[in-house]
């Protein structure tokens, strides 16, 4: 049988010596356990430094991620105070054009009592204590607003033309016969031919001629409301024609019973003439011009 075994002698200066004897197959695993730990060693040193280049990259892409959620949360704070600035200015905004509107609201309202104009509340019958935010208002402000506009549209505001007035509403002598009479409009010097416009919108109810009125005009507003333009050069509209203030309807003249180039102008609610006068007072100019 082959000898197992395996001697190592190690000897000294002296010349004394010891002798080891290990068996082969123990020399062979040692050396297999030694290159088994070679290579777990050698792994373990390539992950470990697979790892730490993979921390390293980690941590480089932190700094960047911290980085960017630094800029971000900056922009976001500048997108909030910029937020909260443009709510503010909008508040401003609202508050300001709530002012403006309850302002207007109010002229409208006195210049509707000034001329005797009611308008039908609308109710829904309900009750109780309410405060309505600024938006509620706002929106009820506009569409109030928006219902007296509609309703001036059709109130005769304003002058016809830009002329003085030569003879006003009521108890005159006449200039014919030199009587006392009723006069029941307001007559403006003019020039023939120059433009007569319309002091609300309407429906032409009358384009004609006749001995007293000369050519003439009626506009029914159909709101009770009608206005009569009388002793016209040229009448520019047709019955059944709607127009806006503003409109040229025709032009001054001296037609009818008259005594000289001029308009003659009335207003009639519900068939019964009114002084035009107060009328001709809310407005701002000579001529309306659709506003």
């Amino acid at each position: 049988m082959p000898n197992q075994k395996v001697h190592i002698i190690i000897t000294g200066e002296a010349g004394r010596g010891r002798s080891f004897a290990f068996h082969k197959k123990t020399i062979r695993n040692a050396c297999i356990a030694t290159l088994l730990f070679a290579v777990v060693l050698t792994a373990g040193s390539i992950t470990g430094f697979a790892l730490y280049q993979k921390n390293v990259s980690f941590a480089s892409r932190t700094a960047i991620l911290d980085t960017e959620l630094s800029v971000t949360s900056a922009i976001l704070e500048n997108i909030r105070a910029e937020k909260e600035r443009l709510e503010q200015d909008r508040e401003h905004l609202l508050e300001s054009s709530i002012s403006r509107l309850d302002e207007r609201s109010r002229i409208i309202q006195e210049i509707m009592h000034d001329i005797g104009v009611e308008i039908e509340d609308v109710s829904d019958h309900r009750g109780g204590p309410y405060i309505a935010l600024e938006k509620d208002y706002g929106e009820h402000l506009l569409e109030l607003t928006d219902r007296y506009v509609e309703v001036l549209k059709k109130i005769p505001l304003g002058r016809p033309v830009p002329g003085e007035i030569s003879s006003n509403f009521g108890s005159r002598v006449d200039p014919l016969n030199r009587k006392k009479a009723f006069h029941p409009g307001i007559d403006f010097r003019g020039n023939t031919g120059e433009p007569i416009q319309a002091t609300a919108d309407g429906v032409i109810k009358e384009a004609s001629r006749n001995k007293v009125l000369g050519r003439y005009v009626i506009v029914s507003h159909g709101n009770g409301f009608e206005t009569i333009f009388a002793h016209m050069h040229k009448t520019l509209v047709k019955t059944g024609e709607e127009v806006k203030r503003g409109q040229v309807i025709g032009q001054i003249g001296n037609t009818g019973r008259s005594t000289g180039s001029h308009l003659h102008y009335g207003i009639q609610l519900h068939g019964k003439s009114i002084d035009p006068g107060k009328y001709l007072q809310v407005a701002d100019s000579s001529l309306g011009g659709g506003s």
